[in-house]
Formats: C-alpha cells, sequence, structure tokens
C-alpha cells in the first residue's frame, strides 16, 4: 500500500498530537502539520496531499476560507478536506458546506470513529 499523506491544520499542539497518535495506529499514512494558514499553503505546494484536515480557528485565517486558498497553492481538486472544530454540529456542518469542505469532523475526537472515518476518506473502506 502506497504511504498517503494527511495533511492536518491545527494550531494546538494537544489536537495535533492527538492526530499523530490515532494516524500511528494505522499503517500507510503520514501526517503533516501545519501550525497556520500560511503553513498549510506552504505544505500544500511542496507535497501530494491525500487527506486534509482542517482546524476552524487559525492564528491567521479561519479554517473555512482557507479551503480555497490551499486550491489554489496547489491542493488539488479531488483531494477531500474536512473541518474539524468544536463548533456545535449544526453550525459545524453550515460552516463546511459553506467554505467548500466534503465533511466535519467534531472535537473531541473519538478514535475508533476517526479511524473509520479515514480509511473511507482514504478510499480504503
Amino acid at each position: 500500500m502506497a504511504m498517503r499523506v494527511v495533511l492536518y491544520v491545527e494550531d494546538d499542539p494537544v489536537n495535533a498530537m492527538l492526530m499523530q497518535g490515532i494516524l500511528e495506529l494505522r499503517q500507510g499514512c503520514q501526517l503533516l502539520v501545519a501550525r497556520s494558514g500560511a503553513e498549510a499553503r506552504r505544505l500544500v505546494a511542496d507535497h501530494l496531499v491525500d487527506l486534509l484536515l482542517c482546524d476552524l480557528h487559525l492564528p491567521d485565517i479561519t479554517g473555512d476560507a482557507l479551503l480555497s486558498q490551499l486550491r489554489e497553492a496547489g491542493l488539488a481538486a479531488g483531494v477531500p478536506a474536512l473541518l474539524v472544530t468544536a463548533e456545535a454540529e449544526s453550525v459545524a456542518a453550515d460552516l463546511a458546506r459553506r467554505g467548500g469542505f466534503d465533511g466535519y469532523w467534531s472535537k473531541p475526537l473519538d478514535v475508533a470513529a476517526t479511524l473509520r472515518s479515514l480509511a473511507r476518506w482514504l478510499g480504503e473502506g
């Protein structure tokens, strides 16, 4: 199985460590973490990303405004993008839809559900 690259745009180090721990439970994934929109744009320009996970509240931009910039920076149109937020589900769903995301994950993340969703979004199940 080819290595799949997941980009997580998240400025909170605890949340980034949690995602790293989740991805370590499955083989074949590499996690890239960007702590700002600017860093995410650089990573997208330099790496082929298979899945984008994006926090809503970043230091330099909101996650729902970032996706179009990442597409312009080189994130392929077919790459799934999920908003990751602690907002209420109804708010998260609306923000994800308006931001052009394919879906959202609610914080706090459930490890088992996140692993199942990862497989689905990476086209593995």
